[in-house]
């Protein structure tokens, strides 16, 4: 009874958390969300995000510079012209080579290189400003993954093409009237475009067994 108790309260502690809504996550609509890798995954090289900014009628402040970014894989040298994001309604932006910077976002001002790296940084990056400030009317957000919510928040539509084979979104903003607190979307909310698919292990395991079958009927035939 005991052990029923306990697990019963575990479970009602841990749920809500795992639920919640962050304040920014990202999201690829039609995209395959990779739960080994807690990311969004878009295997083509055209395709919508969004930065969603959520619990802004919880706030004491709102979330402003809230800013997008794209990593280029490791090694990845910028190539001029390789990277288009345009604003739901706005106007097209090419990143050119000067736009890019090396090493952890953001790449200016007192949380410069604030970012963790999580296996991505440092690494050829730029950056696209969503909002220099949050405001209402808000709209509904969830937990993208997870679909916990509905919270109040905004989120900012982005059509991105690129020609490069892969590049990992984050996203970030600050909080006013908290020492300018850093605000980062969560490992768990990141977006990824790579134009090779990645089996996903149920894949793996129909083909496993597809070569297992082989072998047994070359073993029978022989």
């Amino acid at each position: 009874m005991k052990k029923v108790l306990l697990c019963t309260l575990l479970m009602a502690f841990l749920v809500p958390a795992a639920f919640a809504v962050p304040n920014l996550q990202l999201y690829i609509p039609g995209g395959t969300y990779n739960h080994s890798s807690e990311t969004w995954i878009s295997n083509s090289q055209n395709f919508e995000i969004w930065v969603i900014a959520s619990n802004l009628d919880h706030l004491s402040s709102p979330i402003y510079d809230v800013t997008l970014t794209a990593a280029l894989a490791s090694g990845q040298a910028p190539i001029g012209g390789a990277l288009t994001v345009t604003p739901l309604g706005g106007s097209a932006h090419t990143f050119g080579l000067g736009e890019y910077h090396y090493g952890n976002p953001p790449a200016t001002g007192s949380d410069a290189g604030a970012l963790p790296s999580h296996g991505i940084f440092p690494a050829n990056y730029v950056e696209f400003l969503c909002a220099g400030q949050t405001s209402s009317p808000y709209v509904d957000t969830y937990n993208m993954p997870d679909g916990g919510g509905p919270t109040h928040g905004n989120i900012f539509k982005f059509n991105v093409s690129t020609t490069y084979s892969m590049v990992h979104f984050d996203a970030y903003g600050f909080l006013k009237d908290h020492d300018g607190k850093f605000i980062k979307a969560p490992f768990s909310h990141d977006a990824e475009m790579t134009s090779t698919p990645v089996p996903e292990p149920a894949s793996m395991l129909l083909f496993g067994l597809g070569l297992v079958g082989a072998g047994i009927v070359r073993k029978f035939r022989k």
